[in-house]
């Protein structure tokens, strides 16, 4: 008998802005063929914890995905704050939050948002380091695209867009929860 899987993510379950659901199916589904879990999203980040910690759906295995809005260096406070100590190896982070995935590739965003008015690319404007190390990359991405083709970054309608077009192995370079994520989903 196959193991029932859920995933919570933090995310808005119901917006009429886009389909978050549908952006993490498509993103996850590069890895994870056959072997997809079932995706609850959580709405707010207390919200989402609350719905893993006390999860009635009768699931075998249970993971969280929420922002950790800090430096990775943090996980342990974030981990403490939220009693999620004991369930530490099911918890996964996107750190600070989603948009550094997007961040973390650049060339997708050149491609989505064009170039500025000043005939700039976003990639040109995304600083040398390590895009887990820029704090609110929500609100950095917005200032990076207001000016773009496409318009300013919108955090639910331009996501669901954007997380389809990431490049899961890739991800899976570049931040280390992602990948132990989908390594407890394979």
């Amino acid at each position: 008998m196959a193991t029932k899987t859920f995933l919570f993510i933090e995310g808005e379950s119901n917006s009429p802005n886009g389909d978050l659901l549908f952006g993490y199916k498509k993103l996850l589904e590069q890895k994870l063929k056959g072997k997809m879990p079932r995706i609850i999203l959580g709405d707010g980040k207390k919200q989402t914890i609350d719905k893993f910690l006390n999860n009635r759906f009768g699931a075998d295995k249970n993971l969280l995905l929420i922002d950790l809005d800090a430096n990775e260096i943090e996980k342990e406070n974030d981990l403490k704050e939220n009693n999620l100590n004991s369930k530490s190896d099911f918890v996964f982070f996107m750190i600070h939050e989603m948009e550094a995935w997007f961040l973390s590739q650049p060339e997708i965003l050149d491609g989505f948002y064009g170039v500025d008015s000043n005939k700039k690319k976003v990639s040109d404007k995304i600083p040398k380091k390590k895009v887990s190390d820029i704090p609110n990359p929500d609100e950095f991405l917005q200032n990076l695209t207001k000016n773009s083709t496409r318009g300013t970054y919108h955090k639910i309608k331009h996501a669901v867009e954007l997380l389809i077009l990431l490049d899961a192995p890739k991800l899976e370079q570049d931040f280390i929860d992602f990948k132990r994520l989908i390594e407890s989903l394979q």
